[in-house]
């Protein structure tokens, strides 16, 4: 079995041949939002005399992961939202997506969205959101989008798709809830390297510099899921990644 290892305060990203695993050493930092994982299932491993617990989680960008002044690995992390212009949506739309990001990473991360009102030039570190017609983006991954204007753009009207037409609210909730995915960090899971060679080929935006699960095809980050956007569900690997990467909710 090859290794390789990346040290990151007392934490190492262990990649072997069957996928990709977090080692946690006994001693941690308080400014890496991982303790939590002591709850999740791991293996031991023995490498250059050490016995490190490996823990499988979800792929990454490391540099977009949210940390703040205060936060602790145990506690809230509150995130600032903001909609870039209320005439652009109605209340109902911004409802549907406000609670569909509350019921799934808010629920199962210690991460939580706070403010959802109108943009302010005072928004310069939280998740800045616009409204358009068309697809819906987000222009930076993770603590990347910190006040960048219309930095998440999410689709108001699917009436001209046809797989969405007559669940338009579904397709709203959904969409939201895979863009909040990228907001935490997360990448597209078809841009990893041990994802099939088929969907490889249907890669978009960042790669992950840290793959930290086994691949995953139900998850809503993933393109090639057979079930579009999961529908708006997280998988049991989208909970594991919010988890170790925020803190679990219990």
């Amino acid at each position: 079995m090859k290794w390789g290892r990346i040290g990151l305060s007392g934490v190492a990203l262990a990649v072997a041949a069957s996928g990709a695993w977090w080692w946690h050493a006994e001693q941690q930092s308080s400014e890496r939002p991982l303790a939590h994982i002591e709850t999740a299932q791991f293996r031991l491993a023995h490498v250059d005399g050490m016995v490190l617990r490996v823990y499988p989680f979800g792929a990454v960008q490391e540099s977009a992961i949210w940390r703040k002044p205060g936060w602790t690995p145990g506690g809230e992390k509150p995130i600032d939202v903001c909609w870039e212009n209320l005439a652009e949506s109605s209340h109902v739309f911004r409802d549907w997506v406000k609670d569909a990001v509350a019921t799934t990473w808010a629920r199962h991360g210690m991460v939580s969205f706070h403010g959802w009102r109108e943009c302010t030039p005072a928004d310069t570190g939280g998740i800045r959101i616009g409204v358009r017609m068309s697809m819906a983006e987000t222009s930076a991954l993770g603590q990347h989008l910190a006040g960048k204007r219309y930095g998440m753009l999410l689709r108001r009207d699917f009436s001209s798709d046809s797989d969405c037409v007559s669940r338009q609210e579904t397709c709203i909730r959904a969409t939201a809830v895979h863009e909040f995915g990228h907001a935490l960090g997360l990448t597209h899971e078809q841009n990893r390297g041990d994802a099939p060679e088929w969907c490889r080929g249907r890669h978009q935006g960042t790669f992950p510099d840290r793959n930290v699960t086994d691949y995953d095809p139900q998850s809503i980050m993933n393109y090639c899921n057979k079930d579009w956007n999961n529908p708006g569900l997280l998988s049991q690997r989208d909970i594991a990644t919010v988890g170790a990467l925020y803190g679990t909710r219990m």
